[in-house]
């Protein structure tokens, strides 16, 4: 079954990936910083705010189409929807990682530095996956999809090392765990939103 979507809802999706971009780079920052400022709280409320507006119009928008595209949208806007409240959840456990000190090793940092840069950055590609369905940008995405669960796969491993060794603390394992199957999941959601059958523009 051919898929629909309306340059109304580009629009919405080009919005939502940009957002969600800026969100998680704010994210990171405050992460690799190991501090929260006026500018991280500002921004993350601004964008959390105008996010869920965004979703809405996508999801509230299908109602006006055809019934094709409105499965495709419905899907489209629960997915990133999903990715949103995953993004948020990481926020939380990266605010009280900073607010309550818990430090990472320096081996467990550049692990979860890595995987978070490397899933912000493949936000863009999503976003030009769903919209173009060019073949070389669907299989770059799903490579980068499959690599990142890898290198997850191997980071909560050795983490679980470490913790046998005695040579990571309880709590900032539990926050690194957290941040790992939330990173997981944001993975999952990515390879939802571009394993639909061939998308065309009206």
């Amino acid at each position: 079954m051919k898929k629909l979507i309306s340059t109304t809802s580009t629009k919405e999706i080009n919005s939502a990936v940009e957002m969600l971009d800026q969100l998680f780079l704010e994210i990171y920052i405050a992460f690799m910083k190991h501090r929260l400022t006026l500018k991280y709280q500002q921004v993350t409320g601004d964008l959390s705010k105008q996010l869920r507006q965004s979703l809405a119009r996508l999801y509230e928008g299908s109602e006006k189409t055809s019934a094709q595209e409105a499965l495709v949208m419905q899907a489209t806007a629960i997915n990133f929807s999903k990715v949103f409240y995953d993004v948020m959840r990481i926020s939380s456990y990266v605010e009280t990682k900073v607010k309550e000190n818990v430090l990472f090793s320096e081996v467990a940092s550049k692990e979860m530095s890595e995987l978070m840069r490397g899933t912000r950055e493949l936000v863009h590609h999503v976003g030009d996956a769903l919209l173009t369905r060019n073949p070389l940008i669907v299989e770059h995405v799903e490579k980068e999809i499959a690599r990142l669960t890898t290198d997850a796969d191997r980071s909560s491993g050795m983490h679980e090392d470490r913790l046998c060794k005695g040579s990571c603390h309880p709590k900032a394992s539990i926050i690194y765990m957290h941040l790992l199957q939330h990173l997981g999941d944001i993975l999952w959601h990515y390879k939802a939103l571009i394993s639909e059958e061939d998308i065309v523009r009206e």
